[in-house]
């Protein structure tokens, strides 16, 4: 059975037996719309909101293999007034309890994200563990519209993709909570990932890469993805990927893969000034090795160990730089970590944070372990004429 009609089937016999335990308030199924997410954009036209929702249609995916699924766009002027506008269109109560996605526009990410983020958390059916994307195409429609392509629900499609980010980590993993706890947090500026559409042999799909940065609760800049698992190695929420080395001449020489990663991040004073004191250990496993001429005895791993380890700390060291010097934002969480390891030194420094936290200096310092070089610690050698 195709997993995403029985995804539709699961949620519809959940909501049966949930109408059958003599809830007072309870609603028939046929009455509801199962809203699976929502994209915003700015009209074009009118400049208002315009919400396009993707509705699970449970009678088309009881009947076929295919999950089923409805689009409906209206504008409006606030989100509460387009969610009741979609009720008197659709003549049925949507239900919010299994939506696995917002994604927002660029547009209506730099303008401000608060009334539509206060709206989603307020409404007592939502919950928190909907995840959170910003469209790098002109519009969030066009993500969510993917669904007549792909014939699949996009936001659980989505939601599917974003539980194995972690093995690739090149974009940060944001549920709503986490956007909001960040949101209020002081000394920390929230982040989300970037979706945009892939293309290959005519096949559009939806990729995440990248994460786009905010200062209260407006846009104002993205890292790359390459830069986005960095960043991701400052927070110690590296939990898998590939790091790759080069060799003695700064060519792709080898592909680590990471096993596992322990950040520690450490506020001293040094010489009167604030220094952030960065150190990571990585355990790795050898995957690729492109170079076999540098691969030929056991003193070999050492110094692939060693080279990745520096290649790593002036990696963490430039996305930091980049964002100190670009956009001012501690997406690092050194503030909170000052907040709770220097008080005293928070109190002071916590109406200015922004600009301190442009001028501190980070030290970084990185080690890398291969604990593993798959089958065999020897490459392999091609046999040459007249060996």
């Amino acid at each position: 059975m195709n997993k995403w009609k029985r995804m539709v089937l699961a949620i519809v016999s959940l909501i049966v037996l949930m109408s059958t335990v003599g809830c007072w308030n309870y609603i028939e199924i046929e009455d509801m719309s199962i809203v699976a997410g929502v994209a915003i954009d700015k009209g074009a036209s009118d400049g208002k909101l315009l919400v396009t929702a993707e509705i699970v249609d449970t009678k088309e995916g009881s009947k076929s293999s295919q999950a089923g699924f409805k689009m409906l766009s209206l504008t409006g002027e606030t989100m509460f007034d387009i969610v009741r506008g979609m009720i008197s269109i659709t003549g049925k109560k949507l239900f919010w309890s299994h939506s696995k996605a917002i994604i927002l526009s660029e547009e209506i990410a730099r303008e401000g994200v608060i009334n539509i983020i206060d709206w989603y958390n307020r409404d007592t059916e939502t919950r928190s563990d909907v995840y959170i994307f910003v469209s790098k195409e002109k519009t969030a429609q066009e993500i969510i519209n993917l669904s007549s392509l792909t014939e699949s629900i996009m936001a659980y499609a989505l939601a599917q993709q974003m539980r194995f980010e972690n093995s690739v980590s090149t974009a940060p993993v944001v549920e709503i909570w986490d956007f909001i706890d960040k949101l209020e947090a002081s000394g920390e500026y929230a982040i989300a990932p970037l979706i945009y559409i892939h293309e290959t042999n005519k096949i559009k799909n939806a990729r995440v890469s990248g994460a786009a940065i905010f200062s209260m609760d407006k846009m104002i800049g993205t890292i790359s993805g390459e830069e986005t698992k960095y960043m991701l190695f400052a927070n110690n929420q590296i939990k898998g990927g590939v790091l790759a080395v080069n060799d003695k001449n700064g060519k792709p020489a080898f592909s680590l893969e990471i096993l596992s990663n322990r950040t520690k991040v450490k506020p001293v004073w040094v010489e009167g000034k604030l220094q952030m004191q960065i150190n990571t250990l990585t355990h790795t496993g050898l995957d690729e090795v492109k170079v076999p001429e540098e691969f030929t005895n056991r003193d070999s791993k050492k110094v692939i160990e060693k080279r990745a380890g520096e290649e790593l700390r002036k990696a963490i060291l430039s996305v930091i730089h980049r964002v100190q010097k670009d956009y001012h934002a501690d997406i690092f969480g050194f503030g909170e970590l000052l907040h709770e390891q220097m008080p005293q030194t928070w109190k002071k420094i916590e109406k200015d944070w922004e600009k301190e936290f442009s001028e501190v200096e980070v030290v970084v310092n990185s080690e890398v372990i291969i604990d593993s070089s798959a089958q065999t610690s020897r490459s392999i050698k091609i046999h040459q004429k007249g060996d």
